[in-house]
């Protein structure tokens, strides 16, 4: 099969590389410098337009589009669940649920409650809205946005485009070579319902490295948004000018933290489920992915035993959704990591290892020795710690501080302020309950930062000119 996306405006008729998947065939827009130059023009032009729209007639047109893609029978959704599977090598049911759940995420009183958790009064995106300390402010999006996507995770380019949608800025989208067909979709959407706004969108291949095109991406831009390795990110910061602002995500590691109360013999396997979850889904390749559980000592249930249960609900998740073919260097780093500690287990009783039989399709590590926070080589490779307290976490996250992205719990109300107090200062992002962590909400403060009001900039009018200008009133009296 053989399918061409990207967006190009149409006056460009550009080259197409081939981007090839198994069975499949992706033809990506390739451009030369000056067919560059002019799809940046276009898009500062049409920027223009986009700036007079209302906030709200943007969200109702990006709502019609996520209604569409809510219908398991709409051709684009279709397409999507029949070819990411191809493209990702992840299981077509885990992705199937997995956009069903991501894309409630933007309807219509989710996207008005991401503009409003930024913008008290969202208003200040259509224009000068009055100062409770006096004069008038308003808010302006940058005229082009050069967004790198990610493809680890699929559609996560979404959270992307739909920002820049709502502070009015144009759109110049570098595509992942991993996963390059969701982003093209979706725009294909927005084409079909509201073809003013996709034009303010255009989305592009380049093989990273290629200096001159990525010269002219980001030094045409306002703001350029950025997924990636830490050596990706590190490339990019240096190319990006100084006057662009960089708005970098780079790697990060997430974890989660199980209260005894949640050992119960009534609730612990719904605990361990849970945790499953988000210990397998996307194969940890999400930065909302936990590396580690820490669980709390002194439950009904030991958290050895917890760990045992932990493995079985793994094992369980893999029946019904199959972790990704893995490359041999992935493959290779989870057997070393095994056979570490295997042969640590034969010395100690504080470790225990548990792992799929004739296969490295999931490992859980019962660690009572460790001092660190262990980093796992992921693809559902998961540690589980015993800790006294929560008061015991902040010695194992000293090292990864700056690192931290998101931590699921599981508790009672009891505890809840003082997990989330600990766990506050310990520099984590975003605090979920176990099970959600592959869920953020609207809203949420990716990488700890405002997501919308990090982009924009706010023009102030002083009160003083409210004041002196009466004084040059023709009709004053």
């Amino acid at each position: 099969m053989e399918l061409k996306i990207g967006f190009v405006p149409s006056m460009i008729s550009p080259s197409y590389e081939e981007r090839t998947f198994d069975s499949l065939t992706l033809l990506v827009p390739k451009l030369t410098s000056e067919e560059l130059k002019q799809v940046v023009l276009h898009l500062k032009q049409q920027q223009r337009k986009l700036q007079a729209r209302k906030t709200n007639d943007i969200i109702d047109s990006l709502d019609q589009a996520i209604q569409l893609w809510l219908d398991p029978n709409y051709h684009n959704r279709k397409l999507a669940e029949e070819l990411l599977p191809i493209i990702t090598g992840y299981d077509s049911e885990m992705i199937r649920v997995f956009l069903h759940s991501y894309l409630r995420s933007f309807r219509k009183e989710k996207l008005q409650r991401m503009v409003e958790v930024d913008f008290p009064n969202p208003f200040v995106l259509d224009e000068f809205r009055p100062r409770s300390s006096g004069g008038l402010t308003r808010a302006y999006g940058p005229k082009l946005i050069t967004n790198v996507f990610s493809g680890n995770v699929p559609a996560l380019p979404l959270w992307s485009l739909v920002s820049g949608l709502l502070v009015k800025s144009s759109t110049l989208g570098k595509l992942s070579s991993s996963e390059p067909l969701f982003p093209c979709l979706f725009v294909e959407t927005l084409r079909e319902i509201d073809k003013d706004l996709a034009e303010s969108i255009s989305i592009i291949w380049w093989k990273g490295g290629e200096e001159e095109l990525e010269r002219i991406a980001f030094s045409s831009s306002e703001a350029v948004i950025a997924y990636g390795s830490e050596n990706s990110i590190d490339s990019i910061r240096k190319k990006v000018p100084s006057h662009v602002n960089l708005h970098a995500h780079g790697h990060k590691l997430s974890a989660g933290f199980i209260a005894k109360d949640c050992l119960q013999r009534v609730l612990v396997t719904e605990t361990a489920r849970r945790a499953a979850k988000d210990a397998s889904q996307f194969d940890q390749q999400a930065c909302l992915s936990p590396h580690v559980f820490f669980v709390e000592e002194k439950g009904n249930v030991s958290v050895r035993e917890f760990a045992s249960l932990l493995a079985q609900e793994m094992n369980n998740y893999e029946v019904k959704m199959p972790r990704a073919r893995l490359s041999e260097q992935e493959n290779q780093a989870i057997i070393q990591a095994r056979s570490s500690f295997q042969f640590q287990a034969f010395q100690t009783n504080d470790i225990t290892l548990f792992e799929s039989e004739e296969s490295t399709s999931w490992t859980v590590v019962y660690d009572k020795k460790t001092t660190l926070f262990p980093i796992s080589p992921l693809n559902r490779f998961v540690y589980v710690i015993p800790v006294q307290s929560i008061e015991d976490v902040p010695c194992y996250l000293h090292e990864v501080r700056g690192l931290l992205q998101t931590f699921g719990v599981a508790c009672t109300p009891n505890h809840f302020r003082s997990i989330i107090e600990v766990l506050g200062q310990c520099g984590v992002n975003r605090v979920t309950f176990l099970g959600r962590m592959g869920e953020p909400e609207p809203g949420w403060h990716h990488d700890g930062r405002p997501h919308l009001a990090d982009l924009v900039r706010w023009v102030d009018v002083e009160a003083s000119v409210e004041i002196e200008m009466d004084a040059y009133d023709p009709n004053r009296i």
